[in-house]
């Protein structure tokens, strides 16, 4: 139910926001109280969906005050900030939609019928469609920012985990839920044209309850020239080029990963560790880990902003 700040690039934590101060009683049921966070462009806002609680709130930086709370009536998963600022696409997952949250006030915009358990949650380059995950539902799904409405699917054989939309919108990187790897998608054509499959340890297998996930983490640094890749059942991290796919280097990091962002200058692939409570600072350029940070109970989602 925290937020972890940390300076960069000291790596060190300097800060830790109570993502849940309207909850003063905490409960160890084993809910996740701070599912996915973002921070606005200027750093004066944050946006945290809180699964366990069923809803989204903002809060302003860096005093952590409390702007507004908005149930969602659901698990509030996944969500993607309009490069405007201005709106909020929430996956709700248990309620096979999406929420638009107007980011000002926490009004709800809109609801969409998306797919069977909505989950990751990317905006396209140029801010006209984002693109909706569905974890039980096998698809990829587009939806129009302007009508709301899906306006194009892509079957899997498998849950959509994290994935990667490249700028051109030509393709897409989706890890599956089973599968030790990922899969590249033609946006265009609509297929899959290469299955990466990655090094999977001697006796690692994927999870057989819920969440079941083999593989959950994945980021282009902002060159498009490398994808970070992470190993959640194996404790691992794989740097790949782009646009070959080849196999660059592993990294061991933390217990369970289960996410990846870029950093801003593309130097470097950050790693949370939801098990051993870490965050892995990993080089793009020499594929090592080159710090590992202990943090709050449980990290998931990270954001990185420039601040004063």
């Amino acid at each position: 139910g925290s937020v972890s700040v940390i300076a960069i690039p000291e790596f060190e934590v300097v800060d830790r926001i109570d993502a849940m101060p309207d909850h003063a009683a905490r409960s160890n049921d084993g809910s996740t109280f701070a599912d996915d966070v973002i921070v606005s462009s200027d750093g004066s806002r944050m946006y945290v969906s809180r699964g366990g609680l069923r809803d989204v709130v903002g809060f302003s930086l860096p005093d952590g005050e409390l702007l507004w709370r908005t149930a969602t009536d659901g698990y509030a998963d996944h969500f993607a900030l309009s490069p405007d600022g201005s709106k909020l696409f929430v996956s709700v997952w248990n309620q096979d939609r999406a929420h638009v949250i107007d980011t000002a006030s926490g009004e709800e915009l809109a609801r969409i019928s998306t797919c069977v358990g909505p989950h990751g949650m990317v905006f396209s380059a140029s801010g006209s469609r984002v693109y909706n995950g569905c974890m039980t539902g096998d698809a990829l799904n587009v939806i129009d920012v302007d009508t709301y409405e899906v306006t194009r699917s892509y079957s899997f054989l498998e849950g959509v985990r994290p994935f990667v939309i490249s700028d051109d919108e030509r393709k897409a990187w989706v890890q599956l839920t089973r599968m030790h790897g990922f899969v590249e998608l033609d946006l265009e054509e609509g297929r899959v044209t290469k299955s990466i499959h990655l090094p999977v340890p001697p006796g690692v297998t994927a999870q057989q309850d819920f969440p079941h996930t083999a593989h959950h983490g994945l980021v282009l640094n902002p060159e498009g020239t490398r994808l970070c890749a992470v190993g959640t059942v194996a404790d691992y991290v794989a740097l790949l080029s782009v646009p070959e796919l080849d196999l660059l280097s592993m990294v061991a990091v933390g217990t369970e990963p289960s996410w990846a962002i870029s950093s801003i200058d593309g130097k470097y692939c950050y790693v949370s560790s939801r098990i051993s409570d870490t965050v892995s600072i990993i080089s793009f350029e020499n594929g090592q880990e080159i710090k590992r940070i202990k943090v709050g109970s449980y990290p998931q989602r990270m954001w990185v902003v420039l601040a004063e």
